[in-house]
Order: structure tokens, then sequence, then C-alpha cells
């Protein structure tokens, strides 16, 4: 429930989001902030921040992209607006502040106020969302390491751009590419993954994800900060973090529960055994035998 003990003045408030739309542009241009939406006819509120407050309601004000986005994700707000229309909503900037400060200030209006269309407790999690079925193929696939081949890659081109896909363009260039021994150890051990956790400076959790780039683009850095900072331990701004590597080996049982193999990923595996990668992926899920034969098992 939103916390009606607790008063908070906004900076500046809009209180009706159709009729201010031009103005709540213009003045928002070029800003980062805390933004909060208010349902005049329910009361109930949704809070959220941006590091470009304009472009951020640029979506708020497109039905075609809140449509698309309802169609994939569980998002009260965005049903919300749709349901009751701008008009029944005013607009409140709690605070502009720096970018690199939003998720913090984010979350302590989370706290004070526990805005009721908020899904998301934590300031930029993802948790709470639901998604598609192949949505969530694609995160797992992704997330295990996966990788698409080339016909399925240039479908997805092919969706993306609404044209015929040429062939793939090849360069004058044809002189093999020899890697360095570093360079392979490089490709290796990102290949494995790094785990982020992400902590304030209380050493307070706020967020983790799978890799560097999801964790790069949650903070709207590039991917070589973050990169940085994993090699050197000294952190850039307000934040702690903690570094793992995930573990992506394929543990292999026979049908007697007998450990028979240990494969470096789920792609070697795939192939090792002659097993399709989406086949392989579905039975590890599961933890069912596969062909009467094997069990096979991920940390």
């Amino acid at each position: 429930m939103n916390n009606k003990n607790v008063i908070v003045f906004p900076l500046v408030s809009y209180s009706n989001a159709k009729k201010d739309k031009a103005i709540i542009y213009q003045e928002n241009r070029n800003k980062s902030g805390i933004y909060r939406w208010n349902n005049l006819i329910t009361g109930k509120s949704y809070i959220g921040s941006s590091k470009s407050l304009s472009k951020r309601f640029t979506n708020y004000y497109s039905l075609n992209f809140i449509k698309k986005k309802v169609e994939t994700e569980s998002s009260i707000i965005y049903n919300s607006i749709l349901k009751y229309g701008y008009n029944n909503f005013s607009l409140d900037i709690l605070e502009y502040c720096e970018s690199n400060l939003l998720l913090k200030r984010e979350q302590y209006y989370l706290d004070i106020l526990k805005p009721e269309y908020n899904i998301l407790k934590i300031a930029g999690s993802n948790l709470g969302f639901k998604l598609t079925e192949e949505t969530k193929l694609k995160i797992s696939i992704s997330k295990i390491g996966l990788k698409h081949d080339i016909p399925f890659s240039i479908n997805l081109s092919k969706a993306k751009r609404g044209k015929k896909h040429n062939k793939p363009r090849i360069t004058n260039n044809t002189t093999p590419r020899v890697m360095t021994v570093e360079s392979r150890l490089k490709l290796s051990k990102n290949a494995r993954g790094v785990c982020v956790k992400i902590f304030d400076k209380n050493n307070n959790f706020i967020n983790q994800f799978p890799n560097l780039k999801t964790a790069a683009e949650y903070l709207g850095v590039d991917s070589s900060t973050l990169g940085n900072i994993y090699k050197t331990g000294i952190s850039y701004d307000d934040y702690i973090y903690k570094f793992e590597a995930k573990d992506l080996r394929v543990w292999v049982y026979d049908s007697n529960n007998k450990l028979i193999n240990i494969m470096d990923n789920i792609t070697k595996t795939s192939l090792f055994y002659k097993i399709p990668p989406t086949t392989m992926y579905r039975y590890i899920k599961s933890g069912k035998l596969f062909n009467n034969k094997y069990y096979f098992y991920v940390k």
C-alpha cells in the first residue's frame, strides 16, 4: 500500500498529463531525475527514474509503445494509462539529480512511498516482470551461453528490418586472422561469463546481473567501464561491485546417477552427445532422464 503517512512535496507537478504534455517535454529536456505518475481516480501511483526524462516520457506518450509493452510484460502503470487515459493522470518530478545517483534516489522514494503500481520493489530490477514464453526462451538461451545459428540470426534480422536479407557482406581482406594465446584466454574467460552484483556504500544489495554487458546497460555506462572496475577493483561511483565467474559446466550422469562426464558448456555437451541445444536445455531444466541414458545438470 501507498504510505499515506509520508508527504513528499514534488519539485514540479503537472496536474493534467494530457493537457501539460508539451510543457512536460519542454521543461524536462536534457534532464535526469525521479518522476511519479498519479492516478487521479484511484489515487495509486508509480515511481520511476531516467537519465533522459524527455525520452522516457516520449515512450509513455506513445500508445503503440505501451501496447507492445503490455503484450510482453506485466506492467500495471502501462495498463492503467491505457484504461484511464492521460487526462486522469498527473505527473510529478520528485527531484532532478545526476545520472549516477538515479537508482539510489529512486530506491529512497520506493521505500518511503511504496507506490502501488510498481511491481518492482528494487530500483532498476527486472524481478516481477512476466515475459512471454518466447522471450523467456531467448533469455534462457543467452544466459547459458548458447548462440543462434546463422539462419535464425538472419530471420531475426529480417523481422527487424522488414525487408529481404541479402547475403552477408564479405570484405576484400580474405586473410585469416591469427589469434594470440592471450586473446584466446580472454575469449575463454568472457565465454564463461561474469555475474555482477551491485551494492550501495552501506553494502545493501541493489541488483544482480548475468554479465558485464547487462550491468553496464542498467547503469547507463559503457561495458569497458565495468571491465576496468572488474580488473582494477576501483569503483568510479557510489556503488560496490562484486564479480563472480559463472560456472557453465555440464555434469553428465548415467541412468544410475553415476557421474560419467563433465563438459565445459552446453554447446560442447550438445555436440558431443549429438543432442540439439534447445533439447539439451529442456532436459537440464526439467531434470528428466534423456533417452533412458543420461541426466544433465548445471550449477
